[in-house]
């Protein structure tokens, strides 16, 4: 009977302890996998249109005095057309008209500025100015710069290199200092003159002379010399005005 109650104790107690053992028993969940992230993905960068390198140009080229920078804003006007005229201008503006005029140069200016453009009259006028301003050589180097650029900042580039240029110019000046008095006379002489040999066509070399007249005026003072004014105002016409040019060394 011992044996059997130890057998029957043995039982429950192993049976009991495999119970024990399943409630002890801890459920292993595999772990989550681990979230995967697409890469991001950026727009591509647009750079930045790069600006124009702002241009300068070499005032030292400046050669002429006062008469070939007044010759070079007439006859660079396509309403200057008098044979006789143009090739009188041609010699004393050191040949200005072998670049653009200054309506092919507003034309294209128009173009590229579009509704920012100024109306034509006054985009002509603006070169007159320069031309008188910077004389005909580094007039030729911005008229170069304004054909050549195909955006608006780069025809601004021209424009800035323009103002440039007038302020260096305005500083080193290459004149004799003639007094005003004379350089209104030398004024005077010289409209006179063009209106004669200009014909039918004085009254348009008349207003575009008027317009620039207070330029003249003062390359007259700053880049004219003695000896050129002299001359100019004792020439009897436009051909003997041509042997008055100075070129400034």
């Amino acid at each position: 009977m011992r044996t059997a109650a130890i057998l029957v104790s043995i039982s429950l107690a192993l049976a009991c302890g495999a119970e024990a053992g399943k409630a002890g028993e801890k459920k292993v969940e595999a772990a989550p996998a681990p979230e995967v992230k697409a890469p991001e993905v950026k727009a591509p960068e647009v750079p930045a249109e790069a600006k124009p390198t702002p241009l300068h140009l070499d005032i030292s080229h400046d050669k002429s005095g006062v008469l070939a920078r007044a010759a070079s804003t007439l006859e660079t006007s396509e309403a200057v057309t008098n044979p006789a005229l143009k090739e009188h201008l041609a010699g004393l503006s050191h040949h200005a008209e072998k670049g653009p005029t200054n309506e092919a140069l507003c034309a294209h200016m128009s173009k590229l500025l579009a509704d920012k453009a100024p109306p034509a009259v006054d985009c002509i006028h603006a070169l007159e100015h320069q031309r008188v301003h910077v004389g005909p050589e580094i007039f030729a180097e911005v008229a170069q710069c304004v054909v050549e650029a195909q955006t608006r900042d780069a025809l601004l580039r021209c424009e800035d290199a323009e103002k440039e240029a007038e302020r260096e110019l305005h500083v080193k000046k290459h004149g004799s200092g003639v007094e005003p008095e004379t350089c209104t006379k030398l004024f005077t002489h010289f409209e006179k003159l063009a209106m004669a040999d200009a014909g039918d066509q004085a009254r348009a070399v008349e207003e575009i002379l008027e317009e620039v007249r207070a330029d003249i005026l003062e390359a007259c003072a700053e880049q004219g010399t003695r000896a050129e004014v002299d001359c100019a105002l004792n020439a009897k016409d436009m051909q003997a005005l041509g042997a008055c040019q100075s070129d400034i060394l």
